[in-house]
């Protein structure tokens, strides 16, 4: 018998143009913020009932706040343009209510200063946008879609205990084991014919497996020793202004400052300055200030001098990247998903796990798709066997591209410890990136990368090598 989950809140079952006719009875969805609210989203097209389990408290009026359980959220957010296009699909119009709630959208090239060591990245429009926002803000409007869909039942102030997985290992994970974190009341069995673990850095999936008798490969861990340390400030608008965002990267091996200033509503703008190597920003204000005016961006200390401060400098150390690499385990838990940081968590500096996410979401929702018309075609009883195995392999696959762009810019920081293909990754990453301010077709290629509208490798063709080579001289501005 599967837990109804209590007090659901209002909605409709119409999901847009692309709702499906409901499959399944039950899914539960470990985690309630960004991971966990696309993965609810996608299930209520697939599933009678959706409860979400999130630890934190049902969010307070009075305007979106960060939430506890999300460090990161303290810091500049943007949705890349591949990432956009996937929750333009499961959430049409986000991108126009992300606009009237005064979160900027335009060309990233026209829109975004990004200052290379050896000068500024063309300016020209790379023909796809960047959209900024504050966390919070991105949460708050996708929790608001995902409340008002019928089958979704949000319940807060949750701790998931352990997952019902037969010990010894055998097929299945039938449900969950919550308990509030709050009181002393009895645990509580949800059972479910599906269970997505959204947790985030913080999962303990891999103690749950473990406990439960399934051998681990084990997790891959590729830590850059990058800091953060970010401030909110008001700034008035300037007409004259022709940008919103602006950065100077932290490369390897000789640029271990940075630092990114994002525009987050008509008047606010959220700061991040960037550290690596052992060089951390500081979080008291003369020190804030001295390490900006130190970055050869000029743009960082017009915000500090022109701008009225809000909350203190948040500095996070959350950075490292982490892969459990469930995709190799030899027997995997039927009718269980983990997905996003859950799997694999990126360094939040490059900006692409937010969109690894997406593409996940994706990925389970036509895998669901794909279920739902073999048992119709078949004949056959619901059935979600093997769906968790092979969306671990498939979101593997996802996932690669990432892990390699975001691990080797990272372990080039340890060069003595970084294996050759780091090392002559880093030194064709120096060479094209003195390149970027001086090609812009070039810099096109960098940025549909970056943006992950193409693959990794598309910055290594004949073509994009020879593009490199036509540059036959760099001077610094």
């Amino acid at each position: 018998m599967t837990a109804q989950a209590p007090g659901r809140p209002p909605g409709n079952s119409d999901h847009g143009p692309a709702a499906r006719a409901v499959g399944w009875n039950a899914a539960v969805v470990l985690g309630g913020g960004y991971a966990g609210l696309l993965a609810a989203r996608v299930l209520a097209d697939h599933f009678h009932l959706v409860t979400v389990i999130e630890r934190d408290p049902s969010p307070a009026p009075g305007g979106p706040v960060p939430r506890p359980g999300v460090p990161q959220a303290h810091h500049p957010h943007a949705l890349l343009a591949r990432g956009a296009e996937h929750l333009e699909e499961l959430f049409p119009g986000l991108r126009d209510e992300l606009t009237a709630r005064g979160c900027p959208a335009a060309d990233f090239a026209a829109a975004t200063r990004i200052l290379f060591p050896t000068g500024w990245a063309p300016r020209t429009p790379v023909g796809f946008d960047v959209q900024l926002m504050a966390r919070a803000v991105l949460e708050d409007v996708l929790r608001d879609r995902v409340t008002a869909l019928a089958p979704v039942a949000f319940r807060y102030g949750l701790h998931a205990e352990h997952l019902l997985l037969p010990h010894p290992p055998a097929l299945g994970c039938t449900g969950v084991v919550v308990r509030p974190r709050r009181s002393d009341a009895p645990e509580e069995v949800i059972e479910a014919d599906l269970i997505v673990d959204a947790t985030g850095r913080g999962t303990r999936l891999p103690l749950w497996l473990t406990d439960a008798g399934y051998p681990l490969p084990g997790s891959v861990t590729v830590d850059g020793k990058i800091t953060y340390a970010s401030r909110i400030y008001t700034l008035q608008e300037d007409p004259g202004q022709d940008w919103f965002a602006s950065y100077q990267p932290a490369l390897a091996p000789h640029s271990p400052r940075g630092a990114v200033a994002a525009r987050i509503g008509p008047t606010l703008w959220q700061l991040g300055l960037i550290g690596a190597a052992g060089h951390t920003p500081p979080t008291d204000e003369d020190g804030f200030r001295a390490y900006a005016a130190a970055l050869e961006n000029p743009d960082f200390t017009h915000i500090i001098e022109n701008g009225t401060p809000h909350g203190p400098i948040r500095q996070t150390h959350a950075t490292a990247n982490r892969w459990h690499r469930y995709d190799r385990m030899p027997r995997w838990p039927e009718r269980l998903i983990a997905l996003g940081d859950s799997i694999c968590a990126l360094n939040p500096v490059y900006g692409q796990g937010m969109t690894v996410a997406a593409q996940q979401a994706k990925l389970l929702d036509t895998l669901l798709t794909q279920k739902a018309q073999t048992n119709r075609i078949k004949g056959a009883p619901s059935t979600l066997d093997r769906l968790g195995p092979v969306f671990q392999r498939r979101a593997a696959a996802l996932t690669r591209g990432p892990w390699l762009l975001n691990t080797s810019a990272d372990r080039a920081w340890q060069p003595q410890t970084a294996p050759l293909s780091t090392r002559l990754a880093t030194r064709y990453l120096t060479a094209l990136t003195a390149r970027l301010p001086h090609h812009p077709a070039l810099f096109l290629r960098f940025a549909r990368s970056m943006h992950m509208l193409d693959a990794p490798a598309t910055l290594a063709t004949p073509r994009a090598l020879a593009q490199l080579a036509s540059v036959s001289s760099v001077a610094r501005p």
